[in-house]
């Protein structure tokens, strides 16, 4: 397994830490009751380990009593919050192209979420998903703020506009949700029944509209700083979150260590010698990478499972399935049944004997005893929320 991302970017608890010193919080005591040295978030390259994170809201929660510090974040975010690929999205030529470009380097913004992107002829989808356990006020936290943050830098690039889309939230409706209704044309969706995920749908229409500052030539300038800033890691660690980081980008397709061996310009063997001293194995990290994409795909209205098992590298649909129900003890199909809500409340688990729909709700999500140690995505914050 991979280990949890060890820092976040402090300037956007930055931006929040001074939006409450003006509304007169004792923002230093703040700090110190969270036990975080002010650099953390004062210099351009401070950072917030996880645990610092949720210090941080709970020492907040403390002093203010504010449920909405998710929310108020969200409104603070702008393009020129993300460093030099704020200043790419800037130069975008539509929001298309914004969507594609942040889906490619949004580990650079948030690195506990994934975000996937995809166009079709009727609609944009970007969908935010946790990549890692975290506590409950966190998750809710971490939600707001990618919900509302999009919805306000939309509104940013396009201006006034009188076409809405459309932002599913999988949380409960909040204590101040009359908020999101000044978030007009955006249209706000709470589930509590769903997977903890944020989703964006915007029609073909607002994803075709010109950008003012469009420059394809500073687009790809600015990629190519990235990609020189995403050296690969060092001797000392970190090599299970890198080659995952470059597994997702695959977008769950079936590639070899060769594969990504090329794509980092080193040999295979070098990345095999340094995954073994993180005790961690190529092969689980690539059936996580596939089966938590699967997961995202079965969750996709209408999406069918053979289209899912090609979409993840499986040839024929029946080896998905069987590989689906070993690591998950449901199928492809009773799990979007349950997604669906549409389903027996006793189904049968991979023995053959019933049990309760909330145990095979937690064998699909990877929580059983053998499956806890290898799946934590999506349904293991959404079980740590309801716990």
């Amino acid at each position: 397994m991979t280990s949890t991302p060890s820092h976040l970017p402090g300037r956007y608890f930055s931006l929040l830490l001074s939006s409450l010193e003006a509304q007169g919080v004792d923002t230093p005591r703040l700090l110190q009751l969270a036990g975080i040295e002010p650099a953390c978030i004062d210099s351009r390259n401070g950072k917030l380990k996880l645990a610092q994170v949720h210090a941080f809201l709970e020492a907040a929660h403390e002093m203010t009593g504010r449920t909405d510090l998710g929310f108020e974040v969200g409104r603070l975010i702008k393009l020129n919050s993300h460093d030099i690929l704020g200043y790419g999205m800037l130069s975008c030529r539509d929001l298309d192209h914004v969507l594609r470009l942040t889906s490619r380097h949004y580990d650079l913004i948030n690195p506990l979420f994934s975000m996937r992107y995809r166009r079709t002829e009727s609609v944009g989808e970007a969908i935010f998903t946790p990549i890692v356990a975290m506590p409950v006020r966190t998750l809710h936290f971490v939600i707001e703020a990618i919900g509302v943050s999009v919805q306000n830098q939309i509104m940013m690039m396009l201006g006034s506009e009188e076409n809405g889309f459309d932002i599913r939230m999988g949380m409960p409706v909040p204590a101040h949700a009359a908020r999101y209704a000044q978030l007009l044309p955006a249209r706000f969706y709470f589930d509590d029944a769903a997977i903890p995920a944020v989703t964006l749908r915007v029609e073909p229409e607002l994803l075709k509209k010109p950008l003012p500052l469009a420059s394809e030539l500073t687009v790809a300038q600015v990629e190519a700083q990235l990609a020189k800033s995403k050296r690969r890691p060092t001797a000392g660690g970190g090599w299970g979150d890198y080659v995952t980081m470059l597994l997702r980008e695959t977008q769950g397709l079936h590639v070899s260590m060769k594969d990504i061996a090329l794509r980092m310009n080193i040999s295979a063997r070098t990345i095999d010698r340094n995954l073994k001293k993180e005790n961690v194995q190529f092969r689980e990290l690539l059936h996580q990478v596939r089966f938590e994409r699967a997961r995202e795909l079965l969750a996709v209205p209408h999406a069918t499972v053979s289209e899912v098992a090609e979409s993840v590298g499986f040839s024929h649909v029946a080896n998905f399935s069987r590989a689906f129900r070993r690591r998950f003890a449901v199928t492809p199909t009773d799990y979007q049944a349950l997604l669906a809500g549409d389903v027996d409340p006793k189904l049968p688990d991979a023995a053959g004997n019933r049990q309760g729909l909330q145990e095979v709700s937690r064998r699909q999500s990877g929580m059983t005893a053998e499956c806890a140690g290898e799946v934590r995505r999506v349904a293991e914050t959404q079980l740590l929320r309801d716990a």
